[in-house]
């Protein structure tokens, strides 16, 4: 038998509900992230286990971005080892527990270590391990003044920026649009505070997502023919604190916990 390398091989196997029970959208999506070594088939609750057998001694995956931010986690801890955590506390606004940063990220604590290790009560991924290492590496320590600027005005923003328009704000509207209750119980529920902005937004949120790093989050409800709208706006100072790349992958890691939290907590189980 030949080895699958094409997700479109994997996608003629799926149910095509699109159920979203996988935790992606779609089927094509979830057939992509097998490829990519991002999911296994045995996620999707409708292929029968000898279909999964089949396939799985086929595929051939592709290096999948847990692998590069697995290499990128290595080199970073190598260098937080060379860190005194006594100096360095204070400035990014975390605290010292037992020997090990303790860094609030949206209401929950997550530890650094000495080693450059990451232990939370909460789950523990790339997309909030990358920023966090960088952070406690970059921080100058400069407060936010509440100068709000777009993500793409911030310096080495560019190469990043479309990414983040699509990736990060329009997922994150889509699922607004679609489980709007859900969302912002969900912010609540990770520290959000009402904002009142010029702009006229239906709804204007401050998140902190790192001690010294804050988002502003503001959404438009769709009226009389019009679209929604979202955008995440960043404070000038994040720039000091934070590289552009790593504000990129906290805002998909926000994405992305959303995403897991509607699927297991909404009433049909599925994203749309």
């Amino acid at each position: 038998m030949t080895n699958i390398k094409n997700p479109l091989e994997i996608y003629k196997a799926l149910p095509k509900t699109n159920c979203g029970h996988c935790g992606v959208p779609s089927c094509i999506a979830f057939a992509a992230s097998v490829i990519q070594g991002m999911k296994t088939l045995k996620e999707c609750p409708y292929l029968e286990k000898n279909i999964v057998e089949q396939l799985s001694s086929r595929i051939v995956r592709r290096r999948s971005m847990d692998d590069e931010h697995e290499e990128v986690i290595s080199k970073l801890q190598q260098e937080v080892r060379h860190l005194d955590f006594n100096h360095i506390a204070p400035r990014i606004g975390a605290q010292l527990t037992n020997g090990n940063l303790a860094i609030n990220c949206l209401g929950r604590n997550f530890f650094i270590s000495p080693n450059g290790e990451m232990t939370s009560s909460c789950h523990v991924n790339h997309w909030l391990y990358v920023p966090l290492l960088h952070y406690v590496l970059e921080c100058q320590g400069i407060e936010p003044k509440n100068d709000w600027v777009p993500f793409g005005e911030l310096p080495g923003a560019a190469e990043w920026s479309q990414y983040f328009t699509h990736r990060c704000e329009e997922s994150l509207r889509l699922l607004t649009d679609a489980h709007s209750g859900l969302v912002f119980e969900m912010f609540f529920l990770f520290g959000a505070q009402v904002m009142t902005v010029t702009g006229g937004a239906d709804q204007s949120l401050l998140i902190m997502p790192l001690p010294k790093v804050p988002f502003l989050i503001n959404y438009w409800q769709a009226e009389e023919g019009f679209p929604s709208e979202l955008n995440i706006l960043v404070d000038r100072s994040a720039a000091q604190n934070i590289n552009a790349h790593s504000i990129t992958l906290l805002s998909r890691g926000i994405v992305e916990m959303f995403r897991q939290l509607i699927v297991s907590h909404s009433r049909e189980g599925k994203l749309f």
